[in-house]
């Protein structure tokens, strides 16, 4: 397994146990998570030597389930944030044999975001709206107030607009959360014809900021 050596992330809710015995649900359009920094690659060659190497690396990883979603939505309220979805992604990466130290002033030089379109966000409300099939016991390892969102939805006293608008609002203002949130709440504004202007503005200016640290 991966790991930080300096600081240690706290546990969020997270469906590893879901996952862990298969039950997942698939979502219609994935979110991509996107990290890049140094670290150090540790390798056991199983004859008691173990090489040690600095690299930077760069990781794409396709977010596919409803459960892996929900890990990196529990993330988004961490003071550690950038380290637990960093220790989620390397662990990702490698066989056992292949492990990372990470120490605290690599951390502050990673980037790491998670991102997704419009659809995507519209295609993770739509299959909570049709979650169906499972008993309900099996929803206690998707966080709480997913699966409360996810009740509901199917039991028909939430909209899909109403629940996408909840997860655009409290992602876009995560840092490990990219654009796509903000679009996403822009366009369920405006699908309502509620006012945009000052989200549109704010948007803006965040994206002027990007282009002027690049």
């Amino acid at each position: 397994m991966s790991r930080a050596d300096e600081t240690t992330a706290q546990p969020a809710e997270t469906p590893d146990e879901a996952q862990s015995i298969g039950e997942t649900t698939p979502l219609p359009r994935r979110f991509l998570a996107t990290a890049s920094g140094p670290v150090t690659r540790i390798t056991d060659h199983g004859d008691e030597t173990t090489e040690r190497v600095r690299a930077d690396i760069s990781i794409e990883h396709s977010i596919e389930t409803l459960e892996e979603f929900a890990t990196f939505w529990g993330f988004r309220d961490l003071r550690c944030w950038k380290q637990a979805a960093l220790e989620a992604l390397l662990e990702r990466q490698e066989p056992d044999a292949v492990t990372y130290a990470v120490n605290e002033d690599d951390l502050e030089a990673w980037d790491v975001t998670v991102d997704g379109r419009i659809e995507a966000f519209a295609g993770l409300v739509e299959t909570m709206a049709d979650y169906t099939g499972r008993d309900p016991s099996c929803r206690d390892a998707i966080p709480h107030r997913i699966a409360t969102r996810i009740t509901a939805l199917t039991d028909d006293r939430q909209t899909t607009d109403r629940v996408l608008k909840e997860f655009a609002d409290e992602l876009f203002r995560a840092e490990l959360w990219g654009h796509g949130a903000h679009l996403a709440l822009l366009n369920v504004k405006h699908a309502h014809h509620e006012s945009i202007e000052q989200p549109a503005a704010t948007l803006a200016r965040t994206l002027s900021d990007d282009g002027g640290e690049e």
